[in-house]
């Protein structure tokens, strides 16, 4: 069976990416929404969508994933072309980064630096966020008294929707736990799972074939981290 938390940690890692790629775009101001068809692409990508329609941080966004015969050199020389002195080069862990802006969208693409023979990534397209991308960040979102949302990220995949949040609270894991287990029961969920490891508290929760699952991590400043990963069929 899959590392569940290990899984949620590299979830966690993707989501801090997608922060830095959008903490870009603060500035613009934009109507129309963005489309892949304005996105360049070399001629020998394999592209496969991730997220078609999702949502972050109150901004529209799309993830596609892509596989070349070309060198990671070639694609970055690839988009420095395509967008001319309109781009910036960004290192990001494993990854090279390539992001320029337009009038109504960012795009980034992301090469793997793995592999020198081959490339792979990702391309992400997204609106400049309108307003304060904060205002009403998951107001929603079941959650503890003295609990700040970070990150919040809605996708929508027609038979079903998943949502990843990420919060903070002041509250010890322990007592957040207590929350989720009182709360999730109280909405008529049952507790499938409650396990530690490493320094993780994971609970799984499940309503017919909906399912939460929650991943608490102590900060060493005495917060603790609640990451959210939550799909329900439509």
């Amino acid at each position: 069976m899959m590392d569940f938390v290990t899984t949620m940690i590299k979830q966690q890692l993707f989501y801090k990416y997608i922060v830095f790629c959008l903490g870009l775009s603060l500035s613009v101001m934009v109507s129309a929404r963005c489309d892949f068809d304005d996105f360049p692409t070399m001629d020998d990508m394999k592209i496969q969508s991730i997220m078609e329609d999702a949502n972050y941080n109150n901004r529209p966004m799309m993830v596609r994933q892509y596989v070349s015969d070309s060198t990671g050199e070639q694609v970055i020389s690839f988009y420095h072309k395509q967008w001319e002195d309109r781009y910036d080069d960004t290192p990001f862990g494993g990854w090279y980064q390539v992001s320029t802006m337009t009038d109504s969208c960012m795009m980034t693409v992301q090469i793997s630096v793995e592999n020198p023979d081959s490339a792979s990534g990702r391309l992400i397209i997204s609106n400049p966020p309108t307003a304060n991308p904060n205002a009403g960040l998951g107001e929603d979102l079941l959650k503890p008294a003295d609990t700040e949302v970070v990150s919040d990220l809605v996708t929508d995949d027609g038979p079903k929707q998943g949502r990843v949040s990420m919060l903070t609270s002041a509250e010890s894991p322990r007592d957040v736990a207590a929350f989720y287990r009182s709360a999730m029961e109280a909405k008529g969920w049952h507790l499938e799972r409650d396990f530690k490891q490493a320094e993780a508290h994971a609970l799984v929760f499940r309503n017919g074939l909906d399912i939460l699952n929650v991943v608490l991590v102590a900060t060493k400043d005495g917060l603790t981290q609640i990451l959210l990963n939550e799909v329900v069929m439509q």
